[in-house]
C-alpha cells in the first residue's frame, strides 16, 4: 500500500527473451522490444532501465516478486502467461512458471493461462489442463499464432476459433478473458490488433469479463464507445500507464477522455513488469492531477482521490476476487514485507547484488 491505497498490478509476465528462445529470422523485432522497454523511462527514471544482458535472458519470478512486493509496494499482482509472440522460438512467459510463483504466493497473486495454437480442438485440450492442474484464475490470449515464421491473426468474434473457445471456457467456470490489442507487436499482422471483434463477443458472453489489454493506446474513440455498451469490459493500461512519464500530454488525453466519457470504475493499474517496472509509475500517479492546460485543451473533468483508487487497486481487487480484508495482514508478515522494513530495495536488486 502507500498512503493506505491498495495497489494492484494487473498485468505482471517476466518474459524470456533469452538468446536460446530468440528468433533469428526475427532479430529486428528482439531488438525493438528492448528498444520499447528504454522507452518506457524518462531520464529521472533511467535507474530502471534493464541492460541487455539483464533483459535478455529467461527472467525468473524471483526477480519479478521483488520488483513488486520489495522494491515497489504492490499488494497483490495478476500473472499473465504468453504464448509465442513471434520473435521467439518457444513460449514468452510459460504457464508453468507462473503457477509455480502462483503456488508460493498464493495469498499474493492470481494467474492466467494461455493457448498458442490455431487449431481449436487442441487449443481447448491445453485450456482444460491448465484448468484442471493449475487452477488458472482467467486466460489471456494474444490475437496471433505463430507456425513456421508465419504470423496467422484471428479475430474474436470468429466462429471458427474464438467462439468454440470461449463457448468452453464459460462452460468449465473461466469467467475472466484478457486480450492484447491496441499495440501492435510485429511479426503478427497489424490488423489482428484492431478492436472492431470486440462487440459481437461482449454481447455473445455477457457473464465473461474482458479485458482490453493496452486499451486505450490506440482506437480511443472506439474504446470509449465499446466502454459505454458493454460493462462486462475493462481497460488493462499496460502501456498507457508508462506515458505519465514519457508522453505525459498523451497520457492526460487518453485518461482523461475515459474518465471523463465512461467513468473510472473499470479502469486497471499495469505495468507489464518487467517491460516496464512498477515503483515509479505508482509515484508518478501518486497524488497525480491533469495540467489545467490538459483539461482544457481536451475538455475533461479532473481525477479525483476516488478515480485514482480505484485505478491503483479497488477496481482489480473486484475484478479478480482478492479478499482484501483478509489477505492484507497475511501478507504483512510475509517475506516481502519483512525485506521492505529493513529497507527498500534497489531496482532490480536480485539482478544487481
Amino acid at each position: 500500500m502507500l498512503d493506505g491505497q491498495l495497489i494492484i498490478d494487473a498485468v505482471v509476465h517476466p518474459w524470456n527473451m533469452s538468446p536460446e528462445n530468440q528468433n533469428p529470422a526475427a532479430m529486428p523485432q528482439v531488438e525493438a522490444v528492448y528498444a520499447s522497454h528504454k522507452l518506457s523511462f524518462d531520464e529521472a527514471n533511467s535507474h530502471f532501465v534493464l541492460q541487455p544482458d539483464e533483459f535478455y535472458r529467461d527472467l525468473s519470478f524471483d526477480v519479478i516478486g521483488r520488483a513488486e512486493f520489495a522494491e515497489s509496494p504492490v499488494d497483490f499482482a495478476v500473472l499473465h502467461s504468453l504464448p509465442n509472440l513471434g520473435f521467439g522460438l518457444g513460449p514468452i512467459t510459460l504457464p508453468e512458471k507462473c503457477v509455480a510463483f502462483r503456488n508460493a504466493y498464493p495469498d499474493r497473486v492470481k494467474m492466467y493461462g494461455t493457448v498458442g495454437t490455431p487449431i481449436v480442438a487442441s487449443a481447448i485440450d491445453e485450456i482444460r489442463r491448465q484448468i484442471d492442474e493449475y487452477g488458472i484464475d482467467g486466460v489471456k490470449l494474444y490475437p496471433a499464432f505463430f507456425y513456421d515464421n508465419i504470423g496467422q491473426g484471428w479475430r474474436l468474434d470468429g466462429e471458427d476459433w474464438a467462439t468454440p473457445f470461449l463457448e468452453y471456457i464459460q462452460k468449465a467456470g473461466i469467467n475472466r478473458v484478457a486480450v492484447h490489442k491496441a499495440l501492435w507487436l510485429e511479426p503478427a499482422p497489424r490488423e489482428a490488433f484492431g478492436i472492431d471483434d470486440f462487440a459481437s463477443p461482449l454481447s455473445r458472453f455477457p457473464d465473461i469479463r474482458f479485458e482490453m489489454v493496452h486499451g486505450g493506446a490506440a482506437f480511443l474513440d472506439e474504446t470509449i464507445a465499446l466502454l459505454q455498451r458493454h460493462p462486462n469490459l475493462y481497460l488493462t493500461l499496460e502501456t498507457v500507464f508508462s506515458y505519465i512519464l514519457v508522453k505525459p500530454r498523451v497520457f492526460a488525453k487518453i485518461l482523461g477522455r475515459l474518465i471523463t466519457e465512461v467513468g473510472s470504475e473499470r479502469l486497471l493499474f499495469a505495468s507489464g513488469n518487467n517491460l516496464a517496472h512498477p515503483l515509479p509509475l505508482i509515484e508518478a500517479f501518486r497524488g497525480f492531477e491533469f495540467a489545467p492546460e490538459h483539461v482544457a485543451e481536451f475538455g475533461i473533468r479532473q481525477l479525483t482521490q476516488q478515480d485514482r483508487d480505484n485505478i491503483m487497486g479497488l477496481n482489480s481487487a473486484k475484478l479478480h476476487d482478492f479478499d482484501v480484508d483478509a489477505l492484507l495482514p497475511r501478507i504483512a508478515a510475509d517475506e516481502f514485507s519483512a525485506i521492505r522494513a529493513e529497507g527498500v530495495p534497489q531496482p532490480w536488486s536480485l539482478l544487481r547484488e
